[in-house]
């Protein structure tokens, strides 16, 4: 009798918590209401005058987000979707604390986008801000990170969308755009923190600037100056907005060593495996002072080899295939033909080579920092991990003989079979009738 109580009382109990487990195990125990808390979208860091650090941030205005356009139609409201505030304070995240005394709702970095440290700040180092923010459990990896040229402060003030009303993704739009441009790297916390620790790769991050007053010209050439040959802040616009993505910052410990123009940086993903597509402008090689256009796509991630030579010293090479399509032949030069296409190719393989040689030398004197993670290659070459210490490819990338070769391929023509020039026909204008 006991026992066929015991197993009955004991089936209720069962039960009794099958069902109240939901209400119990259930809800947001330690959630905030969305009308009380200020989301933090951007994060400008400088120097501070008054102590370590000058904090601004840029927290989103949701009655202005929600909907409509800057006019405030649609039910979203007129005015600015973001307000600015500026702190300062010894760390990030207690300024965090100072901000919370100014604004009425409770700050949050958990729809933080992007993070700005100030060239001066950057110069200095940023492994003693990285991973008090990695530890931080509100501050996502897939924050975009990105140096400026000028004041982080200055860069955020003026900051003003204009196509975007919702300024998070206007960052996400911005600052991917990596995607389709190539003129800056891929630059995610994540993997700056991650090669920052690491003794095969040196890190880089987005390079961001304001229109300078004046534009810097450079010395003019026969064929002009390539339009990625510029850093953020010197790009020669009018309109649009004032916050210029352009380049990469480079690091080397921790530290910005330097700076690649828009051009380097293509390279850089190409190498790197961050390369998806771009345009390309060079002089047609029949007519120098005409232009090709190409599209040129990612076929594959480039062959890397790396060995070491009887003194011990090593060598990397190279090879880069690429896809291409002509967009624009402004010669009328029928190459469109099999064996033209091949000038072509040779002609975009030279350029791409020169490029990369200069960029390599660039890396290896000036920033003396592998930014192309060569060393991950290389530690393929020792089988233990004291050993790759012990090899020490910081100091060896230096010395290295690289070698790099490009392989674009042609594939497409766009959407005409035949270039007909202007003007007539004729062999001499390059046309095979």
């Amino acid at each position: 009798m006991n026992g066929w109580f015991c197993r009955r009382l004991f089936r209720r109990v069962l039960v009794a918590v099958v069902l109240l487990s939901p209400l119990l195990f259930s809800g947001c125990w330690g959630g905030r209401e969305p009308d009380e808390t200020a989301h933090i979208l951007f994060v400008g860091l400088d120097k501070g005058k008054e102590n370590v650090l000058t904090m601004t941030v840029l927290i989103g205005v949701p009655r202005t987000m929600a909907g409509g356009d800057s006019m405030g139609e649609g039910g979203g409201g007129g005015g600015k979707p973001v307000i600015t505030v500026s702190v300062e304070s010894r760390t990030i995240l207690t300024g965090l604390d100072m901000i919370n005394s100014i604004v009425e709702r409770r700050s949050t970095l958990r729809h933080l986008k992007v993070i700005i440290f100030s060239g001066e700040l950057a110069r200095e180092g940023l492994d003693r801000y990285m991973a008090p923010l990695m530890r931080f459990p509100e501050f996502r990896r897939t924050i975009f990170l990105a140096v400026s040229q000028g004041s982080a402060r200055e860069l955020l003030e003026k900051f003003q969308p204009l196509m975007e009303n919702n300024p998070a993704k206007y960052a996400e739009l911005l600052f991917s755009s990596q995607r389709y441009v190539g003129f800056i790297p891929f630059a995610q916390i994540h993997h700056f923190y991650n090669d920052s620790k690491s003794l095969s790769v040196e890190p880089v991050c987005i390079l961001v600037g304001l229109q300078e007053t004046e534009q810097v010209h450079h010395h003019r050439q026969p064929q002009g100056v390539r339009e990625g040959d510029f850093l953020a802040g010197q790009m020669p616009h009018k309109g649009g907005g004032e916050m210029e993505v352009l380049g990469s910052a480079v690091f080397r410990d921790s530290k910005m060593v330097g700076a690649l123009n828009g051009t380097q940086t293509a390279i850089l993903n190409m190498l790197r495996g961050w390369f998806f597509e771009s345009l390309f402008a060079f002089p047609d090689p029949g007519r120098p002072d005409r232009f090709i256009i190409l599209r040129v796509k990612k076929e594959r991630k480039p062959e890397i080899k790396v060995r070491l030579d009887a003194q011990g010293m090593p060598e990397i090479r190279a090879r880069v295939p690429l896809d291409a399509e002509i967009i624009s032949i402004q010669s009328g030069i029928n190459y469109e033909r099999p064996e033209k296409l091949a000038v072509l190719e040779r002609a975009l393989n030279l350029r791409l080579e020169t490029a990369a040689g200069e960029l390599v030398r660039k890396t290896q004197e000036e920033f003396r920092a592998d930014i192309f993670g060569f060393g991950f290659k290389a530690r393929r070459l020792v089988a233990t991990y004291t050993q790759w210490q012990a090899m020490n490819w910081p100091e060896l990338y230096p010395e290295a003989r690289v070698s790099i070769t490009f392989d674009t391929k042609i594939r497409r023509i766009g959407l005409l079979r035949k270039t007909t020039p202007s003007g007539g026909l004729g062999e001499e204008n390059g046309s095979d009738d």
